[in-house]
């Protein structure tokens, strides 16, 4: 049941974290103390529960030191009532001892994840650490320096200033929490008159580190320095190309027409337009001129030269 919760995306509309959180009370607490029985009735949530044979809870919720909200709940079936307040009231001992173990594996995975990120510094790379709630939860002063220029650390989530290179990162990160992600993703930011061009590597935290940090993906920020055509093994790995679509990225910044390419290459005009379409996708942008400024660095870096373009 929690596992189909996940995957339906439901966890935004439970009403009972915020609502319990806001109540501010140093113990257990069940749903029917923090709503109304009308308010169940009309709730969307509850509904959903009860027609999986729930709908009554007890729980507490702990600030975590990572600005996450820890919550201990147990849910009971709805054919036998609601909690007791007694039995809510002799739980409260307990929560301490959750508090502390929250508190204490917080701290851990804290200092961990700051000292990941400092490392990264030591090799010249700015870099932070996301906690599951994609705020950010450790960086270093080469990543600090960034802020707010190219990076803001929202109330929602982390964001970049760069708003096509924004829409990509949040698609990156709501593959960072699906059950099947564990691929590295490549984001192009396109330089400003405050900032050189660079490109935000999202590596998920995956295994025993995910347990340790706390944390749900690392950012390592790189610099496009230099306005030139990149080897198509550097455009395969910067943006998660296959070799195919990387080929006919690299043959589009150099001049070649889909015609061209598909002749070259023995395949259909179709099969190039394909390649070409997911390259966009995974780019982040809808043109052959944009794409051609980005793998030459020119829209991240230097200036714009797209007159050998044919489209």
């Amino acid at each position: 049941m929690y596992a189909e919760f996940v995957e339906r995306g439901l966890e935004p509309y439970n009403p009972r974290p915020e609502r319990a959180f806001a109540r501010a009370h140093n113990g257990f607490v069940s749903d029917h103390q923090l709503f109304t029985p009308e308010e169940m009735d009309r709730d969307p949530f509850y509904q959903y529960l009860r027609s999986k044979g729930g709908g009554w809870c007890f729980g507490t919720v702990i600030q975590a030191p990572t600005e996450d909200l820890v919550v201990f709940s147990w849910e009971r079936r709805f054919e036998d009532g609601p909690v007791s307040n007694e039995t809510v009231a002799a739980l409260d001992p307990l929560r301490a001892h959750l508090a502390r173990a929250a508190l204490i594996s917080g701290r851990l995975g804290l200092e961990r994840a700051r000292a990941a990120a400092e490392v990264l510094g030591l090799i010249g790379l700015p870099a932070a650490v996301l906690s599951r709630s994609h705020r950010l939860l450790a960086a270093n002063q080469l990543f600090d320096d960034l802020v707010p220029r190219v990076v803001q650390d929202r109330r929602v989530r982390i964001a970049l200033v760069d708003k096509r290179a924004d829409s990509l990162l949040a698609l990156a990160l709501q593959q960072v929490d699906g059950q099947s992600a564990g691929q590295v993703r490549s984001i192009p930011i396109a330089a400003t008159e405050e900032s050189l061009a660079s490109i935000v590597h999202v590596v998920p935290v995956r295994g025993v580190a995910n347990d340790i940090f706390a944390a749900s993906c690392i950012l390592i920020l790189t610099t496009v320095s230099q306005p030139k055509l990149a080897p198509v093994q550097i455009i395969q790995g910067l943006f998660d190309l296959t070799p195919a679509e990387a080929n006919v990225a690299r043959w589009i910044a150099g001049g070649k027409t889909v015609d061209d390419i598909a002749t070259g290459a023995g395949v259909t005009v179709g099969t190039v337009r394909q390649q070409l379409k997911s390259v966009f996708s995974k780019t982040g942008v809808s043109r052959q001129a944009e794409l051609v400024s980005i793998l030459v660095g020119t829209a991240l870096g230097g200036n714009r030269r797209t007159d050998f373009l044919h489209e």
